[in-house]
């Protein structure tokens, strides 16, 4: 049996939201059959993979944690909710709580950590007729885009949509540090 733990910024913190919190998610959305029918050591088990998920996905999250021992990635420091207003520091938005309570759910359904055949292949198209096949151009592109491809498939788009755009980016990515600015040409 899984205990959940969601204090903000504990070093033992698995959660952001208790079983609790996502079933409350799940009554005011439809298809929550999944969830509704789950064991609760199910529903907590999913709650903790979707938060490890959430967490390692790639350019998660902006912003600064709020501890140096903290397990999770969020609480954060200098972050805005999705009108603009900052989030307080110690506090775990209620949009990641839905998003990891919706991912939660999808987890239950199938194994979304199951590395796709196709990318897996390195298999770039495919069509049907007149039968086409082509596949990655070198080995080091096909490397590249498996490892984005597997990272990105894992989260789902209703899982994405839930979460705050300004959240998301990957301090790596050299293109990402300018993507929001605007400049002025004088």
């Amino acid at each position: 049996m899984v205990t959940i733990i969601t204090t903000p910024g504990a070093a033992d913190a698995n959660s952001y939201v208790t079983v609790s919190g996502a079933s409350s998610y799940h009554a005011a959305r439809l298809y929550s059959d999944l969830w509704n029918d789950a064991d609760p050591d199910d529903q907590a088990a999913a709650l903790v993979m979707a938060a490890k998920f959430l967490d390692a996905m790639p350019g998660a999250w902006t912003g600064t944690a709020t501890s140096s021992g903290q397990v999770l990635g969020w609480p954060r420091i200098g972050m805005l909710n999705r009108n603009g207003f900052p989030i307080a520091s110690g506090e775990i938005p209620t949009a990641l709580k839905d998003a990891q309570s919706e991912f939660a759910r999808q987890l239950l359904g199938s194994d979304l950590t199951e590395t796709n055949a196709i990318v897996a292949q390195g298999i770039n198209s495919l069509s049907a007729g007149p039968v086409s096949l082509s596949f990655q151009q070198s080995q080091k592109e096909y490397l590249a885009l498996r490892q984005k491809d597997a990272q990105n498939a894992i989260i789902p788009d209703a899982v994405r949509m839930l979460l705050v755009p300004s959240w998301l980016g990957d301090p790596r990515d050299e293109e990402a540090k300018y993507s929001g600015l605007i400049a002025e040409v004088l």
